[in-house]
């Protein structure tokens, strides 16, 4: 997620020539205040009045080849690096294909068309990228239950792709090593009279939601975030641009781009949305563990958000 493409295990250029390989990647120079309730641009700009309804390796059950049938395993190696913490980390991933296609349709119905089937993307070591019918995605090993991380992130808040750039490997690789449950939970914090901010928000969201398979989501998330608007006052995020996103990673089927170009699941984001908000949520980023907001100390560093999570265990 971010730009660069911040995956903890970005795919080696060698093994998959239709993948692309996410480039070197690394914290911003500090960290960023974030977006909140209120009007304007910068600090404390957030949901505001209006209507309010309302990341990361290619974890697949479908993985990112664009075949609709089931493949062979990928093996992802993590780049060597040290994330803030100072641990270096270097990790082989296998990644098995359950199902293929673009997350196919069934059960239900949307706006527009058939509710997407989600599937789980099993990863290596036996955790799973689970997406949930509210639009979040749950990465966790089996048997998992806590701490419980809950990261709160708008695709056009500029402080979310900071954010996201800073913590998502360390994110991504306690969920792996099964020592905590991380659950994403894109948002549209910005509220009417915020444009273009607020379009851009929810067309991602909704395009996020028009992929069914949990791994495919986190790789379609780090396109959307590579690919934000430089800013709360630039457009961006247009609908052929979220089409074009999906191509690399297999989402090429009609279904999915009629959900995206339908803009189907745009009530339910923001309803979803208008939900955290009510429930308290201030501002993006913003992240809970066990329930409990963490300070912005708490998320300086990778290194600090990560001991604050090793502290719930």
């Amino acid at each position: 997620m971010g730009y660069p493409p911040n995956t903890p295990w970005p795919q080696d250029p060698g093994q998959n020539p239709q993948q692309p390989a996410g480039p070197p990647y690394g914290p911003p120079a500090g960290p960023a205040p974030g977006f909140g309730p209120g009007q304007g641009q910068g600090p404390g700009f957030g949901p505001g009045p209006g209507p309010g309804p309302g990341q990361g390796p290619p974890w697949s059950a479908g993985g990112p080849p664009p075949s609709r049938g089931k493949g062979p395993a990928l093996l992802i190696a993590l780049l060597g690096g040290v994330l803030v913490l100072g641990l270096v980390v270097v990790v082989g991933v296998v990644f098995l294909t359950r199902d293929g296609g673009d997350g196919g349709t069934g059960g239900g119905s949307g706006p527009s068309g058939p509710d997407v089937q989600l599937k789980a993307g099993q990863i290596a070591g036996g955790a799973e990228a689970r997406p949930g019918p509210d639009g979040s995605l749950t990465m966790a090993r089996p048997g998992v239950q806590r701490p419980v991380v809950d990261v709160y992130e708008d695709f056009a808040c500029p402080h979310c792709g900071a954010f996201d750039r800073m913590h998502d490997p360390m994110l991504k690789q306690l969920a792996v090593e099964g020592r905590a449950k991380i659950v994403f939970r894109p948002v549209v914090i910005f509220g009417a009279g915020t444009e273009p901010a607020r379009g851009n928000s929810l067309r991602a969201a909704a395009a996020l939601r028009c992929v069914g398979d949990g791994g495919r989501w986190l790789y379609y998330q780090d396109a959307v975030y590579s690919h934000q608007p430089a800013d709360v006052t630039s457009a961006g995020y247009k609908i052929d641009d979220l089409i074009s996103y999906g191509a690399p990673y297999g989402l090429t089927g009609d279904d999915f781009k009629k959900c995206v170009t339908s803009q189907q699941y745009a009530g339910r984001v923001a309803a979803v949305s208008q939900g955290y908000i009510a429930a308290g949520l201030q501002g993006t980023p913003a992240v809970k563990i066990d329930g409990r907001t963490v300070s912005s100390t708490d998320t300086a560093s990778a290194d600090a958000l990560r001991r604050a999570i090793e502290a719930a265990r």
